[in-house]
């Protein structure tokens, strides 16, 4: 009776024992390693966003001085005039008014 005692002792400490060393490395703090120092090879200046916004539905275009700039959204975007003419985009005109 001795002996199954003791079998059941030592089988019950050695379970125990491998519990906590399961528990020990799952929960123990992780090495962190050292960060590596940051290398800027080449500095690019950030391109220019386009300043013409056109209207794909109506074909105008619209530059800084229009004043309709600021107001429209746009859904197409160039550079220069000259790309949104070859584009087949017609500059913006100014309303003129309705002779009463």
């Amino acid at each position: 009776m001795v002996l199954l005692f003791t079998q059941v002792f030592v089988f019950c400490a050695g379970s125990f024992l491998a519990g906590v060393v399961l528990t020990w490395v799952s929960l123990r703090p992780k090495m962190q390693r050292a960060p590596e120092p940051v290398r800027i090879t080449e500095i690019f200046a950030e391109p220019e966003p386009p300043y013409i916004k056109a209207n794909s539905r109506t074909m105008i275009f619209h530059t800084p001085d229009s004043p309709y700039y600021k107001r429209m959204k746009g859904d197409a975007f160039f550079s220069t005039p000259e790309e949104a003419e070859e584009a087949g985009y017609a500059m913006w005109r100014p309303r003129v008014k309705a002779a009463s």
